[in-house]
């Protein structure tokens, strides 16, 4: 099962960028995320490197680990987050346009077992509800005017 969602927003490529690969930006527009890290002790972003997220999910909060499989800013930026139960593959992808940039995003199930398969079957138009809020978010940020902070 593959959730896909595409939308043109109205802001440079480089803000929509800096709101999906800097760690302190992500829960400014991801549901749930009580906290995302890396663990490779600051060094650049790059495929390869790992990261933990905590996300509060029905009143209770689950650890995931991840890794970035593709990295090419502003462009591309694909990972593969989960637990030991599935793991899911997610790409961002990001096209300057006209009108500013162009985002197409996909995740799929990469890992689990036939119970993950039929929940997220089950639950499918769960997720996608949740898909199209976290990108409502993020597009309503990335085209936010940007206010000065105070001197």
């Amino acid at each position: 099962m593959t959730e896909q969602f595409s939308a043109t927003i109205r802001a440079p490529i480089e803000r929509v960028w800096h709101l999906i690969d800097d760690p302190a930006q992500l829960s400014r527009w991801m549901e749930g995320l009580v906290e995302s890290r890396d663990l490779d002790g600051g060094a650049p972003r790059r495929v390869g490197s790992r990261f933990v997220q905590r996300i509060r999910e029905g009143g209770r909060e689950t650890e995931y680990q991840g890794e970035i499989t593709d990295y090419e800013p502003p462009s591309r930026l694909g990972l593969t987050i989960g637990n030991r139960i599935f793991a899911m593959r997610v790409l961002y992808r990001l096209e300057r346009v006209a009108e500013g940039t162009r985002l197409d995003y996909s995740a799929g199930l990469e890992r689990g077992g036939a119970f993950v398969r039929v929940m997220s079957s089950l639950f499918g138009w769960l997720t996608r509800r949740i898909l199209r809020r976290q990108m409502a978010r993020l597009k309503a940020l990335a085209e936010a005017p940007i206010t000065p902070s105070p001197a």
